[in-house]
């Protein structure tokens, strides 16, 4: 659910603190008086669904190229890497 809060004399004068806990229950649209959006306060549960929303989209609408990505990577595990530095420190110890 999203509250339209309309900029006029009265609203103006709305403490930012009252304005915060009402958009911790619940978003916020704010118009000016023309009925312009001009911000829309989200709570931060809502913002983080919002954000892994716009992830989970990108991730489909890109999926055939991160797939691509994943199947041409190389390298080596951190496994093997570590058991080659350890190999190397050893090596190194060694007159």
């Amino acid at each position: 659910m999203m509250t339209t809060l309309v900029l006029n004399a009265d609203t103006s004068q709305m403490p930012i603190g009252q304005l915060l806990e009402q958009a911790n229950r619940e978003a916020i649209e704010v118009q000016d008086s023309d009925g312009k959006v001009v911000a829309v306060v989200l709570s931060a549960t809502e913002h983080e669904a919002v954000v892994y929303a716009e992830a989970l989209r990108d991730v489909a609408e890109h999926r055939d190229e991160l797939k691509a990505s994943l199947s041409h990577r190389g390298g080596i595990t951190t496994a093997e890497l570590l058991r080659k530095a350890a190999g190397a420190a050893q090596a190194a110890e060694q007159p």
